[in-house]
């Protein structure tokens, strides 16, 4: 263990081994260390064995749980890439869009063979936050029948498309797409 609970750390330090303690919030591995992703106070957590960084200059307010909203900027073979924009329930947007993906284990609950089935670049997304491994490392979901594309757009003509009676998604240039959509599409 380099620093000891309650600790003051600069982003990069190293924190511990990662056989010591797993990273949560604003920690990340590199190299076999946990070190610190902000410039904070260190929290160790034995029971979880657990440590991360408490710091009143992290991203405003988000927290694993929250709800966000952003839009796809990538879409890899095994993750879509996310600008976060927004918490939900929060009466203004991020000062600064911050970096989330969705794996493919947590896009859906049922089998994915391809990203790209599921996400397309500049659709905007509702997902949750399940973890915090730094401003760059916000690992989201979007298996909850609630969560997913809330507007998506035609990768022929780039206009926000609209949904069908049967469930696919319908752009005035005539493409006929689909997506993981949330329950909530075209609400917003």
């Amino acid at each position: 263990m380099n620093h000891e609970e309650n600790e003051l750390v600069l982003p990069g330090d190293t924190l511990c081994t990662y056989e010591e303690y797993i990273p949560s919030d604003w920690t990340y591995v590199e190299d076999g260390y946990v070190k610190a992703s902000i410039y904070g106070r260190v929290i160790r957590d034995d029971v979880n064995k657990t440590i991360s960084i408490d710091s009143h200059d992290a991203p405003e307010h988000i927290k694993v749980d929250d709800v966000v909203i952003g839009h796809i900027t990538e879409v890899k073979a095994h993750k879509a890439l996310v600008t976060i924009k927004k918490v939900l329930n929060s009466n203004r947007e991020l000062v600064a869009g911050y970096k989330g993906y969705v794996h493919i284990s947590k896009a859906t609950d049922g089998y994915v063979s391809a990203m790209h089935d599921l996400f397309k670049i500049g659709d905007i997304v509702e997902a949750k936050v399940i973890a915090i491994l730094g401003p760059e490392y916000i690992e989201l979901t979007t298996a909850e029948d609630e969560l997913g594309i809330i507007k998506a757009m035609c990768v022929n003509c780039r206009k926000f498309m609209r949904l069908s009676a049967d469930h696919k998604l319908l752009c005035e240039c005539g493409m006929i797409d689909s997506r993981k959509l949330s329950s909530k599409y075209g609400a917003y």
